[in-house]
């Protein structure tokens, strides 16, 4: 569906993030083996082409199929990404039993930007940071969403 959205911000060709997915292995102490994917490349809608400035509101809770929209919009340079750096994490939990009856997931697929830039443990980076504090929390006011405003009007 991010793609879908995207198609209608451009008329040009985008490109999405390049990934690589952990395969399972049975054998015990076993490097991980990962199956590299490149990035693919969409095209526009052709008939919607929404051209005014557009920004994208991002903060820690942006991961999974938000990051793979956020790379995708900020990699095409198309508007400004404001609030905090996301989640980065891009889901595809791999299950796993451990000793003594607990359980665990971690993380099995590896994105990058097209380009190779790593966001995976490290988030995507606002182009401005907005922090949201205190005060804006007892008064009410999204702050984040107050900068976008700004940005879109300016």
């Amino acid at each position: 569906m991010g793609f879908a959205i995207i198609k209608r911000l451009t008329n040009k060709p985008f490109e999405n993030s390049a990934s690589k997915v952990l395969t399972i292995t049975s054998k015990p102490y076993a490097e991980p083996r990962w199956l590299e994917n490149g990035s693919g490349e969409w095209g526009p809608h052709g008939k919607i082409f929404y051209k005014k400035p557009v920004v994208v509101l991002i903060g820690p809770r942006t991961f999974s199929a938000a990051e793979d929209f956020t790379v995708a919009f900020d990699y095409m340079k198309r508007g400004k990404l404001i609030g905090l750096p996301t989640g980065g994490s891009t889901g595809q939990p791999v299950p796993f039993n451990l000793p003594g009856g607990g359980a665990a997931r971690v993380c099995g697929k590896r994105d990058t930007y097209p380009d190779g830039k790593e966001f995976v443990g490290v988030g995507i980076m606002p182009d401005i940071t907005v922090k949201r504090t205190i005060k804006d929390l007892q008064n009410g006011i999204d702050a984040t969403k107050n900068k976008a405003l700004e940005v879109l009007n300016k």
